[in-house]
């Protein structure tokens, strides 16, 4: 229920409403089986282990937009992060640094800083 709740805040930090591709996100699904298909053939969006515990976040290229939680980094299983070529701004929170799992992690070509 946290990582849930992790990504419904994700969601609205970032504007979910405007993604390019958000059609299975907050709905009453398994929050696992919040992903798409984009029009190249990536599946998009969240996958987790048989524990229900998120351990991939690829919203790569998906009009994202705003600030990134910190409750991110109590995504305590993920190891895959990709939020690359958005329209991301603000700080990289330092509870990134909290996802000692983490083994992928693509920012680029959004407007954050900090380390």
């Amino acid at each position: 229920f946290v990582d849930q709740y992790i990504l419904g805040t994700l969601y609205f930090a970032t504007i979910g409403d405007r993604w390019d591709l958000n059609d299975k996100w907050l709905t009453s699904d398994n929050y696992c089986t919040w992903n798409s298909r984009d029009s190249q053939g990536f599946d998009l969006g969240v996958s987790c282990n048989t524990d229900d515990e998120v351990t991939m976040l690829d919203i790569w290229a998906n009009n994202v937009e705003g600030m990134l939680p910190r409750e991110l980094g109590d995504l305590r299983k993920l190891s895959y992060l990709d939020f690359g070529d958005n329209s991301l701004h603000g700080t990289i929170v330092s509870e990134i640094g909290n996802l000692r799992k983490l083994s992928y992690l693509d920012f680029r070509d959004n407007s954050l800083h900090g380390t």
